[in-house]
């Protein structure tokens, strides 16, 4: 007897089917570099070269226009620390959307995804669908997809990766684009992200160089290791 998968009629069934549909599929280590294009009042402001390497789970190292900076960003474990000319300047508690609803809920148990989404404030009681840019889209956090006040994330019903993802903190309401997915060496990756507070562009990062490291050193992504870490 066979069986077809239901559709999905809550946030959490959605993040227990992007589990499934890739576990053992997905790419635990993901290095590029990125063009950060900053936009203010629609006009390209600045351009910064970027470097950028993740890793399962919650590993993210970013730094800012080159090693020799000193500038840059490490999460690790949901705590993200800042640097300025290699010196720490703060440290807090963060989960990383993009990191969360792109990289590790294809690793995490369900479970745990759904807890951490929740503590982001989606309301995953809450699904609709819609359309966007041509793909057809489950909308989590929302029964109503014009409602940009709630915080959502949009994910493809056919590949079920994240597409889009709202998020409203301290009154401010960030839109993230995940756009231009590209297969690579056989893994899908979105290679355009486009970031929106309240409505208007502020930055487009350009992925390039992208590569897939079977190997990872754990030190990279240890604070106190920050000022020696280089991966190229």
């Amino acid at each position: 007897m066979t069986t077809t998968a239901s559709k999905p009629q809550t946030g959490q069934q959605v993040i227990e089917a992007m589990y499934r549909h890739w576990e053992n599929k997905w790419y635990p280590n993901f290095a590029f570099d990125q063009r950060a294009i900053f936009y203010k009042d629609d006009q390209v402001s600045r351009e910064e070269t970027w470097q950028e390497i993740y890793s399962y789970p919650a590993n993210l190292h970013i730094r800012f226009d080159g090693f020799e900076t000193g500038n840059g960003v490490i999460y690790n474990q949901d705590t993200v620390y800042t640097f300025k000319e290699g010196q720490l300047m703060n440290k807090q508690y963060s989960i990383h959307p993009l990191v969360l609803l792109s990289f590790d809920v294809y690793f995490y148990d369900p479970a745990a995804t759904i807890r951490k989404a929740e503590e982001l404030n989606f309301d995953l009681s809450q699904l609709t669908e819609a359309n966007w840019k041509g793909r057809a889209a489950y909308v989590v956090g929302t029964t109503d997809p014009n409602d940009q006040s709630r915080s959502q994330f949009w994910v493809d019903k056919e590949h079920l990766y994240v597409l889009r993802i709202l998020t409203n903190n301290k009154g401010v309401a960030r839109d993230v684009e995940m756009n231009n997915y590209q297969e690579i060496e056989g893994n899908m990756v979105a290679t355009e992200i486009v970031f929106k507070n309240d409505g208007q562009l502020f930055l487009r990062e350009e992925y390039y160089n992208i590569s897939f490291p079977e190997k990872i050193d754990p030190n990279w992504f240890d604070p106190k290791q920050f000022s020696t870490t280089n991966w190229k």
